[in-house]
């Protein structure tokens, strides 16, 4: 039996799926980027994806895999020690094959010790491989010493 009833309630399950599946993708994008794992950060994003830091650590944006992994391989390559990166908060709205998502981040790391936060305006699509990410918009608040709050340092969206 279909009904317009079961099949919204079938809509609304695939809406959950994918909003789980998008969490477990920002996930795995967080750690490949802890990890150092610049070809797997690439395979997150869509071919044609947009990686924009909005001038964070100086960089721009950055069109397509390949330059995307360069941009992350020429600087997060480039520091020693180790970064972790936290995506909270997240709200997540899915449109179909398509899905929008704001998130909350946070980087603690050692490169000298530093804490940087912002939120990231994400777009997905949905491929043959799953969700990846079409367009990740990053934008900082604040960077200080970890563990040093500076209210000198706390500079609001750079963009």
């Amino acid at each position: 039996m279909n009904t317009g009833k079961t099949k919204r309630l079938e809509e609304r399950v695939q809406d959950l799926e994918a909003e789980c599946e998008i969490r477990n993708l920002i996930a795995a994008y967080m750690l490949k980027v802890d990890e150092k794992d610049f070809e797997g950060i690439g395979a997150k994003f869509t071919e044609d994806g947009v990686m924009d830091f909005g001038g964070l650590m100086g960089l721009g944006a950055y069109n397509g895999r390949e330059a995307i992994v360069k941009a992350f391989r020429d600087t997060e390559g480039a520091m020693v020690g180790f970064s972790w990166h936290l995506a909270h908060t997240p709200c997540i709205e899915v449109d179909g094959d398509k899905a929008t998502g704001h998130w909350g981040w946070t980087v603690l790391g050692c490169y000298p010790g530093m804490e940087t936060l912002g939120v990231y305006e994400d777009e997905y699509a949905k491929t043959n491989e799953g969700w990846k990410i079409k367009k990740k918009v990053a934008t900082a608040y604040y960077t200080m010493d970890f563990g040093k709050w500076d209210n000198q340092r706390f500079f609001g969206p750079i963009r």
